[in-house]
């Protein structure tokens, strides 16, 4: 054999092994050490696991829905307080208005009875000689009427006919004759023509004779009624 592949063989030798320490002997555990391994196990488990936290006993709730009826009904109340204010307002305001109403138909009604009270004092003052003179014409028939002889009836008749034409004109025109009941002589609707001396003091200021009727428009005298007066008679 060539000494290169003696030397080759010799290189390529397998190296010893290194020195290896012999491992010590471990004795085999045996079924009651396993039992208690794992009872120690356990008991750890046990130690380390914490305890479940106990919940607090729900304290009593209200029901559902009672917070929010409690706001509805809170929101109701304060709702009907301000209708109650509105009505209240609106009341007030009606009593005002009625009041200033009742107000405007008093000045109003007042306003209509001036004006109709200017309006017929105003027709009066342009119709009064229009009346006087109607009424004098009627005094004046009368006193030809009167004055007829007894023979003269029918003539009597047609001037007495014309005195009543003549009071219906004045009434188409709101002209009535009156005469003042009683006796005692009213200086504001009756006008004193002649007087008649008495001695008896209880007549005197009274009526003795009705010459000619009033008349009046309403109640404003246009003509007094024509009276005989007694006076008191003087002593001699």
């Amino acid at each position: 054999m060539p000494p290169d592949v003696e030397d080759r063989d010799d290189s390529e030798a397998e190296p010893e092994a290194p020195y290896e320490t012999a491992a010590p002997e471990v004795e085999p555990a045996s079924a009651v050490d396993y039992v208690e391994a794992e009872r120690a196990i356990a008991d750890d488990l046990e130690a380390e696991e914490p305890e479940p936290a106990t919940e607090p006993e729900p304290a009593d709730e209200p029901p559902p829905f009672a917070a929010l009826a409690g706001e509805i009904h809170d929101a109701l109340g304060r709702l009907g307080a301000q209708v109650q204010e509105r009505l209240a307002g609106l009341q007030a305001q009606f009593d005002r208005e009625v009041r200033a109403e009742a107000s405007r138909e008093r000045i109003v009604d007042r306003l209509h009875a001036e004006l109709q009270e200017y309006k017929q004092d105003l027709m009066l003052k342009v119709q009064r000689p229009i009346f006087v003179d109607l009424i004098q014409l009627h005094d004046d028939v009368g006193k030809m009427a009167a004055a007829q002889p007894a023979d003269a009836e029918g003539f009597r008749g047609t001037l007495e006919s014309i005195q009543t034409a003549l009071e219906d004109v004045l009434y188409r025109q709101g002209v009535e004759p009156f005469r003042v009941d009683g006796d005692a002589f009213d200086p504001r609707r009756q006008r004193a023509v002649t007087t008649v001396p008495t001695p008896d003091p209880d007549l005197a200021r009274t009526v003795a004779a009705r010459l000619r009727p009033g008349f009046q428009s309403g109640d404003k005298v246009i003509r007094p009624e024509m009276v005989t007066v007694y006076t008191a008679q003087r002593g001699e």
